[in-house]
């Protein structure tokens, strides 16, 4: 109950600060409300802990996310895009929506960051 009431007083913190981007402690798996939230494990967990978003340009994950995400948790009734940039071809958006979220996403080796505007240059993929 302390480590929500903590984790929570962080979030408002974070939020009333601008913070567009936050990391959760490694043995939370609670999603920061008002961010959407990845990890490198499924079901909300990861070494590092959470990395979290909640800006209005493009931010590239954090290393040990970033095409490793394999859970995501969207806290906001906000959409936001993650983004691929493969090798070769046109960069590929996936739409998150507001509440959306994925225990074992299946989009976790293309995810290189996220956005809040719908990409105007990338295909859905």
């Amino acid at each position: 109950m302390l480590a929500a009431a903590t984790l929570a007083a962080t979030a408002g913190a974070a939020s009333a600060a601008g913070d567009p981007v936050r990391t959760l402690p490694a043995k939370s798996s609670a999603a920061l409300p008002g961010y959407v939230c990845f990890w490198s494990e499924p079901e909300e967990h990861g070494p590092q802990g959470g990395w979290c978003y909640n800006g209005a340009g493009y931010a590239e994950a954090r290393p040990d996310v970033k095409r490793h995400a394999k859970s995501f948790s969207n806290q906001t009734q906000d959409t936001f895009y993650a983004l691929s940039f493969p090798r070769e071809g046109p960069c590929l958006y996936r739409t998150i929506y507001g509440g959306d979220w994925s225990g074992n996403w299946e989009w976790w080796e293309k995810f290189d960051g996220v956005q809040r505007n719908k990409p105007t240059d990338c295909q859905q993929g």
